[in-house]
């Protein structure tokens, strides 16, 4: 895992000189500690910090191709270059290194603009062919990775991280309304946009094509999914017990220690337990609890008694203020996903023993994990039509174990399934954001809803649900969240539950059978059964998050309360009557909104980044 910057200058002057390029990599020293780097060939700058975790002597980056036309950056990992570099060795190619990234170059020179589909990892990578002055620029197909640019008609800029782009001198740092909008209502700020202007986000398996004459943007992976009716239990178990321990084991290469996130939930813990089948050594686990308030340590536990783990417990207190400006500052962006506190603490205790972590994220959107896709399976134009097959399921359920209206699921369009789902997801609405802003903005919701990089395929209430969470929530907040708290701690994250053979064959499940007998994750639990224990399998999700009622009642009461009072930074582009409106909500005994405390945690942490970055 590494930071990468690279900038292309087309007009020939303001030409970045190598100290600022270097203060840029200054900004991404956490995600790449153990070497820093920099080429420059006359209008093109790459740079380069290395995490290392492939190749320790020889990866140092950029690599080359036999006769250096062709450099390449990588960050990430890819997980098949091992087949790839066997194949283009009989091929003909010459390696001088053991590193992942030099696949790339050779790559490149045999496939071209079509190399990306070869590649089998999490990534953002920079290719420059010296021969064609061209750059090309390419993420990962679900967004694991990071990759931010600023395009004009003088030059292209790319980097890992906002910051990194902000040294670039003379970076406007304007604000874009449509993105603090979109942040107000979904916590986090979507793809293509950020929080600035001047930089965008280049979505999942897209990659980007630079030139003297502009920039193109590409889909690489566009696969067409179908949902087969055909499969039936039994093959979807199988299939996905073959595809899981391939991923597992092929993301466990590493020339360093690694380990495993373990919550005691089903996707954690079935990383876990394909790790220790794939292992002969104990593998190393972490867990993270909130004192008696949010604690599933006793259930990762029982995982990790089973599978003889070398377990380590985090609890984490009450004192919070010191951390939250540390925590804001390295995201660079508002994000108000309150599970990134623990996920960049139990990264911290992680890294004193690892380098690299394997994550069940992925898991809930691949097969219904959340219980809102439960509410969301009887949706229909009519809300008591909802109600009553939502309870007549429910109660057949109870009675017989078994759900009685399967038969009714609407494989059709349904018009209204997509904004139920976004109502579902939202915090602040439209309508409160319109009264919040100063400004003119586009809908968030048709932000979240359009131009999706992975088109699922069916438009029946779940796939619409599963569509949204894996072009928007997925790579936007939760990908953003374990990257951005692991590489704050210069620790490498990997998601099994991400290969793309397995997003592409979980695709092909009917929703009505991820969802069943009223049951979350029905497939997957039949899957695992042989390999978790019943009481992980079926107990009810309790989610990786943090206590924020606790917090901004307790500990944080007064620091909230003084950071959005009159004068704060958020006035600037906020009305003072409701910021005092979302604060009072938070601490009346009369409020009824039970988001309450979360809008204030919005308001709360844009205001900690305005502080540090606007």
């Amino acid at each position: 895992m590494c930071g990468i910057v690279a900038s292309y200058h087309r007009a020939g002057r303001n030409i970045p000189t190598e100290k600022v390029i270097l203060s840029m990599l200054d900004e991404l020293r956490f995600r790449g500690p153990d070497e820093k780097s920099v080429f420059g060939n006359q209008n093109v700058f790459l740079g380069h910090t290395r995490l290392s975790i492939i190749d320790l002597q020889t990866g140092s980056q950029p690599l080359f191709n036999e006769n250096r036309s062709v450099a390449a950056i990588l960050n990430g990992e890819i997980y098949n270059f091992i087949e790839l570099r066997d194949q283009l060795q009989r091929e003909g190619h010459t390696f001088k290194t053991a590193s992942d990234t030099e696949v790339i170059v050779h790559l490149y020179e045999d496939h071209g603009e079509g190399l990306f589909k070869y590649l089998n990892g999490m990534f953002s990578i920079v290719i420059y062919d010296l021969k064609e002055n061209l750059l090309l620029v390419g993420r990962d197909r679900m967004g694991e990775k990071p990759l931010l640019y600023s395009d004009s008609p003088e030059r292209f800029l790319c980097a890992s991280e906002v910051k990194a782009l902000l040294k670039f001198p003379d970076l406007s740092r304007e604000l874009d309304n449509n993105a603090v909008a979109a942040y107000l209502n979904a916590l986090y700020v979507p793809a293509p946009l950020s929080i600035f202007k001047s930089i965008r986000k280049l979505e999942p398996a897209h990659y980007l094509k630079v030139t003297q004459n502009g920039t193109q943007k590409i889909k690489y992976w566009n696969p067409e999914f179908s949902i087969d009716r055909n499969l039936s239990e039994e093959d979807i178990a199988g299939e996905f017990i073959n595809i899981f321990n391939d991923s597992v084991k092929n993301k466990m290469v590493s020339d360093v220690p690694l380990g495993a996130f373990l919550s005691g939930g089903i996707d954690s813990s079935a990383v876990v337990a394909f790790m220790a089948s794939n292992s002969t050594r104990p593998i190393k686990t972490f867990s993270v609890g909130f004192d008696a308030e949010i604690n599933e340590l006793p259930f990762a536990k029982k995982v990790a008694e089973r599978y003889k783990t070398d377990h380590t417990e985090i609890i984490i207190q009450s004192d919070i203020q010191d951390l939250l400006p540390e925590v804001v500052r390295y995201y660079d962006e508002p994000f108000a996903d309150n599970s990134n506190i623990p996920t960049w603490l139990i990264s911290k205790e992680a890294r004193k023993h690892v380098k690299v972590i394997l994550t069940g994220d992925g898991g809930d959107e691949l097969f219904a994990g959340y219980g809102s896709y439960i509410t969301q399976r009887y949706y229909s134009n009519s809300r008591v039509l909802s109600k009553l097959m939502s309870t007549v399921d429910r109660a057949s359920t109870a009675l017989t174990g078994k759900t009685c209206l399967d038969w009714s699921y609407p494989f059709q369009s349904n018009k209204g399934a997509v904004q139920h789902w976004l109502s579902i997801k939202e915090c602040f609405n439209e309508s409160e954001i319109m009264r919040l802003c100063k400004f003119p903005f586009e809908s968030p919701r048709r932000l979240l809803s359009g131009q999706p990089f992975l088109e699922i395929g069916s438009d029946d209430p779940l796939s619409v649900a599963y569509a949204h969470d894996f072009n928007y929530y997925l790579p936007d907040d939760l990908l953003k969240k374990v990257d951005m708290a692991s590489m704050g701690n210069s620790l490498e994250t990997r998601t099994p539950f991400l290969d793309y053979r397995l997003v592409e064959f979980s695709m092909k499940i009917a929703p009505e059978l991820k969802v069943k007998n009223n049951q979350s994750k029905y497939l997957l639990k039949k899957a695992l059964t042989e390999f978790l224990p019943r009481d992980i399998l079926y107990r009810e999700k309790q989610g990786f998050g943090a206590p924020i009622g606790g917090w901004i009642h307790g500990p944080l009461k007064e620091t909230a309360q003084d950071a959005l009072s009159g004068g704060c930074k958020l006035e600037g582009f906020l009305n003072r009557e409701q910021i005092k409106e979302v604060v009072d909500n938070v601490y009346s005994e009369s409020s009824q909104d039970w988001r309450a405390d979360h809008k204030l945690w919005v308001l709360f942490m844009f205001e900690l980044w305005m502080r540090e970055y606007a």
